[in-house]
């Protein structure tokens, strides 16, 4: 089956993940323990079957863990990490090469798209790369959060295709990587080395040699 489209994980994948970690420096100084407790209950939602709203879980887990309302914890969750840490992204520059590779994708006839776990926000603008994907999705729109199934369904269903015809790129090999070619999808994993018994079905260094390592799924 002929891939029809490219898609990329955001946060690590189309940025150095050193620059969000080094401009969010003081964000993470400031709220160290929130920061802490919001990381161990996004690792738990990724352990749960079944989710009813992902909101409502998620304020939930985090209240308990903080040991206040859901609904305070609601505010929190929109008010620091939806709302002031999306700021430290404005600091942030994208992979050299990867807007010339977006743009000859396109010019190739293939769809693009961009599905990160958070919300995109603004991010594609603060990068310069606002306007140029066919769909733009984060993993909470379909109520649940990599590497589950359901959002490369939702994503491959946002595209109009067959997870077959996509090839999904990050650099996370856990989510990503596991998460893509669990619905069939051609995997692509931004890593300085292949990872032994790696399942990617190519691994990629940087955007400079990218275009020539999905020659062969096109």
């Amino acid at each position: 089956m002929a891939v029809k489209a490219v898609a990329f994980d955001i946060d690590g994948t189309l940025y150095p993940n050193w620059k969000m970690k080094l401009n969010s420096i003081p964000f993470f100084a400031f709220h160290p323990k929130l920061i802490y407790k919001f990381g161990e209950i996004r690792k738990d939602i990724r352990n749960l079957e079944t989710i009813e709203d992902f909101y409502t879980t998620q304020a939930e887990m985090l209240g308990k863990s903080l040991t206040i309302s859901s609904e305070k914890a609601r505010q929190i969750i929109d008010s620091y990490f939806y709302t002031r840490w999306e700021k430290t992204f404005s600091r942030i520059k994208p992979y050299g090469n990867v807007k010339k590779v977006i743009k000859s994708l396109s010019s190739m006839g293939l769809k693009t798209a961009v599905m990160s776990d958070f919300p995109i926000g603004n991010k594609l603008d603060y990068f310069g790369l606002n306007d140029l994907w066919d769909v733009e999705v984060s993993s909470e729109d379909s109520g649940y959060l990599k590497p589950d199934k359901r959002p490369f369904l939702f994503l491959s269903e946002k595209l109009g295709l067959e997870p077959e015809e996509i090839i999904y790129v990050g650099n996370s090999y856990s989510y990503d990587v596991v998460g893509s070619k669990d619905i069939g999808m051609i995997a692509g994993h931004l890593s300085s080395s292949e990872r032994d018994g790696s399942i990617a079905d190519f691994t990629f260094s940087s955007y400079t040699d990218f275009m020539e390592k999905i020659k062969k799924f096109l």
